[in-house]
């Protein structure tokens, strides 16, 4: 039986999904909830809602713009730094506003009487400079923040990531759980942009969703979809431990799904989701999908301390010939990671499902790389 469970923005408990002994709800439980949910707090429609989406030129952005404005009937402004590459989203429709989210006045003009911003723009590069990374990550949601107050945006949206859990070697990772800092750049600016939005809802009343996304493939995923069918053709993958370790995946349409129910949900005000798909694969079998599609089969394989090894070799030697290696050690414990992502809370909050699971989300995934003629 569940007792002290609340619903209800600010009086809305992180455990709602739990009973008060910490023990998960029973499937019967969530359906009731679900129900409640809905009667309670019923989905905001959509339709001719004024919606920005940052980042509108990249990956999941893009996905999400074209959504929201043809599937939602949404009127989708979308910021982009260089107009000449969103040609494709102002023939959908989709209104182009130049700007740049580094840029405080253009976010202010950006997002002027908007009902909803969809926040996507990040610096997700391995590479950068923690200057680099913390101007976007962590200013520029500051940035954007602001101008939402200022401007009476109803609600943002902020796309994050389980990377705030600082890779925590823990499996079924809730977001009871505090994001931490880690000292590793990107992890650590997604944590401190969470703080930047929910400071602003805590203090200056402005309503916030952050969703925190796992490892988003599909059609267009620039990491894990097209770098690595590049990797396998090229013969670069190396498994560690023999691809034992996990992937923690999302499929982008499952993804968007979450993302459009974040900006409809009510009870989803004031919380941090974890949008995942709920399962775990090795990476073997992710590689060896791609493998699947061009004939590789056979993948080498070697421990995590020689990997570690070469990574922090090839560091060294990409330092001191001014070029950056694609074998590194963030590299190495990315694919030597044994944690998974609870998706409990956003399937009960949002009445969310992942509708494709991982064989099928691979088998689109094929399909679009043929049509786009990266398989020959």
């Amino acid at each position: 039986m569940i007792s002290g469970i609340r619903f209800g923005n600010a009086e809305y408990s992180t455990n709602v999904w739990a009973t008060t002994k910490g023990e998960v709800c029973t499937p019967h439980t969530l359906r009731l909830l679900r129900l409640y949910n809905h009667a309670t707090f019923p989905n905001m429609s959509l339709q001719g809602k004024r919606i920005l989406v940052t980042g509108a030129t990249g990956f999941i952005g893009r996905r999400l713009a074209g959504r929201l404005q043809q599937e939602e009937a949404a009127v989708v402004a979308a910021l982009v730094r260089n107009p000449s590459r969103a040609d494709y989203l102002a023939d959908s429709g989709i209104e182009i506003i130049p700007g740049d989210i580094t840029d405080a006045d253009s976010l202010r003009r950006a997002a002027r009487g908007r009902d909803i911003v969809y926040h996507s723009a990040a610096y997700v590069g391995e590479q950068g400079s923690r200057e680099e990374v913390w101007a976007v990550n962590v200013e520029g949601t500051r940035n954007l923040t602001e101008a939402c107050v200022q401007e009476n945006v109803g609600r943002l949206v902020h796309l994050s990531s389980c990377a705030v859990y600082g890779s925590l070697q823990q499996m079924d990772i809730d977001e009871r759980v505090t994001p931490r800092l880690t000292g590793r750049v990107y992890h650590d600016s997604k944590v401190e942009a969470e703080t930047v939005i929910f400071d602003a809802h805590q203090r200056r009343g402005l309503a916030v969703v952050s969703a925190r996304a796992s490892q988003v493939y599909g059609l267009g995923s620039p990491q894990f979809t097209l770098r690595a069918l590049q990797a396998v053709r090229d013969g670069k993958v190396i498994l560690i431990d023999g691809g034992k370790h996990f992937f923690k995946p999302i499929y982008i349409d499952n993804l968007v799904d979450a993302l459009v129910k974040c900006g409809q949900v009510e009870a989803a005000v004031g919380e941090a989701l974890n949008i995942t798909d709920g399962v775990v694969i090795p990476w073997r079998d992710f590689f060896a999908a791609f493998g699947r599609m061009i004939g590789v089969d056979d993948f080498p394989s070697a421990p995590r301390w020689a990997a570690m090894l070469m990574a922090t070799f090839n560091e060294t030697k990409g330092k001191l010939r001014g070029r950056p290696s694609s074998l590194n050690r963030e590299v190495v414990r990315t694919f030597s990671s044994d944690n998974s992502f609870s998706n409990a809370k956003a399937k009960l909050l949002l009445d969310w499902e992942p509708s494709v699971d991982f064989s099928e989300g691979m088998r689109r995934t094929e399909a679009w790389l043929r049509t786009e003629g990266h398989l020959g």
